[in-house]
């Protein structure tokens, strides 16, 4: 019984190491943009996508890169088939900017909506409506500016791709 659970375990260390490791001789698929392909930058120790145009710093100890032309840290482990993101717990940042992104929506809706109650039209023939759809118009469109924002702080992956099909 006990031979069988070491062949067994011998067997899945050794399909655990069949995987392909991170190394500088192969292309691997952007984690960024997921279109473009990796390759080395000759004679660095880095990596370039050849879509999205970003730059990469690998560890192969570790089997991590790490995006070098970005404000915010981040980084993908490889997993021998796909890029995993590793998400880091900065909670206090995350609620700072969800927090901002939700005054600049609904602050300024806030301020149409209590104006329109404070100082009624005159004439009230058809220009109630037109409170309410001012209202959501202003809401709409700081919603919009907001999620740009978020997009743009977080460099999500169908934001960054669209980004650049579109500049192209």
């Amino acid at each position: 019984m006990s031979q069988q659970l070491r062949s067994l375990s011998t067997a899945n260390l050794s399909s655990d190491n069949s995987l392909p490791t991170l190394s500088y001789w192969d292309t691997y698929v952007c984690p960024m943009c997921g279109h473009g392909e990796l390759s080395v930058i000759t004679l660095t120790d880095a990596f370039a996508c050849s879509f999205c145009r970003h730059i990469f710093d690998a560890n192969l100890e570790t089997q991590s890169l790490r995006m070098l032309d970005s404000v915010q840290p981040m980084i993908w482990f490889w997993t021998g088939e796909r890029w995993r993101y590793n998400r880091r717990p900065d909670s206090h940042v995350t609620a700072v900017v969800w927090s901002f992104a939700l005054a600049i929506a609904c602050l300024p809706a806030l301020l149409v909506t209590v104006s329109n109650y404070m100082f009624p039209p005159i004439d009230s023939n058809g220009f109630n409506q037109f409170s309410i759809v001012w209202t959501l118009i202003t809401l709409l469109a700081h919603a919009g500016i907001v999620m740009w924002l978020i997009a743009e702080h977080y460099q999500w992956p169908w934001y960054v791709t669209t980004k650049i099909k579109l500049s192209r």
